[in-house]
């Protein structure tokens, strides 16, 4: 099994044929062909089925790619790291923000470090709070910025800001007229949701406040991606949660956020390894703490 095998596979997937993924890749289709074969040879089953329209993966073949993927992401990531080690003279600090975590306050935390530490790089990991976990408990980060959770299994947690919770809809929406939306009127709304198993924690909140005062709000399938659950917003098709310092970064679309009766507050907390946090971690930390005391960001709230 080679490297580029699993890189073909890849691009195989996305393209959804051999013509296709060949002409992508520079290669004959022959010798493409060959590539997956010998792949599926070493694997000993069948990862591609070709189809009147093209190719599509077994099933055997997603659950196969699926693990791939990740050796790919991490060695793009070790190619990072080793240039940026090379270029600052010390390694980059991994970390990894949940999606919950990735609000205006962080940007402007995270952006201050790079500006007062430029010796310092960072690889930026993203990902479900479990895979985030498991990876800072593998080595494979130095710092993790998520909802605060409390206990997280061997590793040390400390909280850093709080963000309020806001509701996004459209700047049309009569709801929008109102200076703060009670959860009660929230009854007859479609949400729109990254994960109906409580992913979210700004969702999660929002829903245990609904479900407090006997309102079951309607709530889409699950929508991973946020740009897809704001476009949704935008075009009136729903409403959703918002970290209320990332309101300036959705009003050119249409949007507006709004605080809730009652407020809903989550608190963003560092967490890294049990074995301590290296030095560019401990400098982001030290950054981030000043922001209690320092610039505040619209709409959040200092600890």
């Amino acid at each position: 099994m080679e490297l580029r095998q699993l890189r073909y596979l890849n691009i195989l997937a996305e393209a959804g044929s051999f013509h296709r993924a060949a002409h992508w890749l520079g290669l004959r289709q022959p010798a493409l062909s060959q590539s997956i074969r010998a792949l599926e040879m070493d694997i000993g089953v069948q990862l591609v089925t070709r189809t009147s329209s093209g190719s599509r993966l077994t099933a055997a073949g997603s659950a196969f790619l699926s693990e791939a993927q990740r050796i790919l992401a991490a060695l793009d990531a070790a190619a990072v790291i080793a240039r940026t080690t090379a270029s600052r003279g010390s390694a980059p600090m991994r970390l990894g923000i949940a999606a919950d975590a990735a609000t205006g306050w962080m940007a402007k935390a995270l952006q201050a470090f790079l500006h007062g530490n430029p010796e310092y790089g960072v690889v930026v990991y993203g990902g479900s709070l479990q895979n985030l976990l498991a990876m800072l408990d593998n080595g494979h980060l130095d710092l993790c910025l998520l909802p605060f959770i409390d206990p997280i299994g061997n590793a040390t947690t400390e909280p850093l800001w709080r963000e309020d919770v806001h509701l996004a809809l459209p700047a049309t929406h009569p709801l929008a007229a109102e200076p703060s939306v009670d959860v009660r009127r929230l009854a007859d709304e479609l949400l729109l949701v990254g994960s109906v198993e409580y992913d979210s924690m700004a969702a999660r909140l929002l829903l245990d406040a609904c479900y407090s005062v006997g309102v079951k709000p309607r709530i889409t399938t699950a929508l991973p991606h946020q740009e897809v659950r704001l476009a949704l917003v935008a075009a009136g098709f729903g409403i959703a949660v918002l970290p209320a310092s990332n309101q300036s970064l959705v009003t050119a679309i249409g949007i507006t956020s709004r605080p809730l009766t009652p407020p809903l507050v989550m608190t963003i907390a560092a967490v890294w390894p049990a074995t301590g946090l290296v030095p560019s971690a401990q400098h982001f930390i030290k950054v981030a703490r000043s922001f209690e005391t320092g610039p505040r960001i619209d709409g959040g709230a200092g600890l």
